[in-house]
């Protein structure tokens, strides 16, 4: 049976992950390295939740979003799936901290120091910590996020200071 254009190609999606982890498995072992301590995100963007699933069902138990919106839609649609870790690895607004820290494990796209407070403060009044990753634009393009180079040594200094992020 060929799967309709709604229905996820189970099949495909689960080979493809196979392929991802033994290419993953053999650059760990070129590199001395455990397999087991590197993290696969299946990046969710521009797929819905059928094919979603569909890499958990492969195996895919870290899943990146690139909008809090889609994240949240996602991580509701797959609330009886409680063994997935979300990743935001787009931008993050402050005014949308609040709804995406209870539902995403790590957070890669940290880019400001406003950014960092929010986050501690929401990480805080929820007993908890947020994990997440400093996005630095090396490029200087101004379209792009992130903490420009020269900033990044005194954002590292200050750190700290935010006893609720795990950076």
């Amino acid at each position: 049976m060929v799967p309709t254009r709604n229905e996820p190609d189970r099949q495909r999606i689960a080979a493809r992950c196979d392929e991802l982890r033994q290419r993953i498995a053999q650059a760990a072992q070129t590199a001395g390295r455990d397999p087991a301590e590197i993290t696969l995100v299946a990046v969710t963007k521009y797929v819905g939740l059928a094919d979603t699933r569909a890499c958990v069902e492969a195996g895919c138990l870290a899943l990146g979003e690139s909008r809090p919106q889609q994240l949240w839609e996602k991580a509701a649609g797959l609330e009886d799936c409680p063994q997935v870790e979300w990743h935001l690895i787009g931008h993050l607004q402050r005014n949308k901290v609040r709804r995406t820290l209870p539902v995403v494990g790590l957070i890669h796209s940290v880019d400001s120091r406003r950014l960092l407070q929010m986050l501690d403060e929401q990480a805080a009044s929820l007993g908890g910590r947020a994990r997440a990753l400093l996005e630095v634009n090396i490029s200087g393009d101004e379209a792009k996020h992130g903490f420009a180079p020269d900033e990044l040594e005194p954002v590292l200094a200050e750190l700290a200071a935010y006893q609720h992020v795990a950076i």
